[in-house]
C-alpha cells in the first residue's frame, strides 16, 4: 500500500498576507493543477490572511484561554472561507478533496490516531482530505489556535507519509538572509544548527523550522519548497529533491 504524500500550503503562498481576506488565486489554480497529478496525498493550509489577520485582531493565541467567542467565531469561519476556496480549486483541476475541520481528528491538542488513520484510508481510496489550522475548543470557555504546522507532526507521526512537504513563500531556508545563502540539507542532529538557522528566520518560518525538525526526528524527509513555483511541489511529491532545504529524516 503506497504512503501518501503530505503536503503544507503556507498562508503566505495561498493569500496575499498584506491585505485581509484576500487569497491569492492564481498561486492556489496553479498549486491545485499540480496537486491533480499527487496521489496518494493528504493536504494541510495556513490561514494567512483571513485566520491569522483575526486571530491577530482578536489577540488569539496557541495558549488556551477564554478567548472573545464574537472572536472564535469570525476565526473559525475565515477559515473555513479560505479552505472553500482551495477545495473548489482543486474540485474545478480534477482532484476530489474533502474538507475536514481539526476537530474531525483531534481533542484540542491532542491528535486522536484512530481518526488519523480513517484520513489516510481515505486518501488511500482516492479521496484528497484537506485540513487547516483553526480555532479548537479547549473545554469550558477556553479555546486555542492549532496551527497548521502543528497539525504536519500529528497527521506525520500517525500516517508515516512517503514525502513531507512544507510549501512557503521562500526557496527554503537561509543561513543568511541577507546573502540569500540557502541551506540545501539540515540534519536534526546535524552540522547545521537548529539554534543558529533559528537565529535567522521569521517567527511564522520558525515554528515550520521546529515542525519539520520534530517530523524529521521521526525519521521522514521534509521537504522545504518555494509553492509559488508549483513544479517544485511536483518534484518534491516525485521523489526528486528540488530547489529548496531538505531536512533529513533520522535514519
Amino acid at each position: 500500500m503506497k504512503r501518501p504524500v503530505l503536503v503544507k500550503l503556507g498562508g503566505s503562498v495561498i493569500t496575499f498576507k498584506d491585505r485581509p481576506l484576500a487569497a491569492n488565486i492564481e498561486a492556489i489554480d496553479r498549486i491545485s493543477s499540480v496537486l491533480a497529478g499527487v496521489s496518494p496525498l493528504v493536504v494541510v493550509h495556513g490561514g494567512g490572511s483571513f485566520g491569522h489577520y483575526w486571530s491577530v485582531k482578536y489577540d488569539m493565541h496557541t495558549k488556551p484561554a477564554a478567548y472573545d467567542p464574537h472572536g472564535v467565531s469570525v476565526v473559525h469561519e475565515s477559515m473555513v472561507a479560505l479552505n472553500q476556496v482551495i477545495v473548489n480549486s482543486m474540485i474545478k483541476a480534477g482532484s476530489n478533496p474533502y474538507a475536514l475541520a481539526p476537530p474531525v481528528f483531534t481533542s484540542g491538542h491532542r491528535p486522536l490516531p484512530s481518526k488519523i488513520k480513517e484520513i489516510g484510508a481515505m486518501a488511500q481510496a482516492g479521496m484528497t482530505p484537506v485540513t487547516y489550522g483553526d480555532v479548537v475548543h479547549m473545554g469550558g470557555k477556553k479555546y486555542s489556535i492549532l496551527s497548521g504546522d502543528a497539525l504536519m507532526s500529528m497527521l506525520a507521526r500517525a500516517l508515516r507519509p512517503s514525502k513531507v512537504i512544507f510549501a512557503t513563500n521562500v526557496d527554503g531556508i537561509y543561513r543568511d538572509m541577507k546573502a540569500k545563502e540557502l541551506v540545501s540539507e539540515m540534519r536534526p542532529d546535524g552540522k547545521v544548527e537548529f539554534s543558529d538557522v533559528l537565529a535567522d528566520v521569521t517567527g511564522g518560518m520558525q515554528r515550520k523550522v521546529r515542525e519539520a525538525f520534530k517530523i524529521a526526528s521521526l525519521g521522514m524527509d521534509v521537504m522545504m519548497v518555494n509553492g509559488l513555483v508549483p513544479e517544485r511541489i511536483a518534484e518534491a511529491a516525485g521523489g526528486k529533491t528540488p530547489v529548496g532545504t531538505l531536512v533529513r529524516g533520522r535514519r
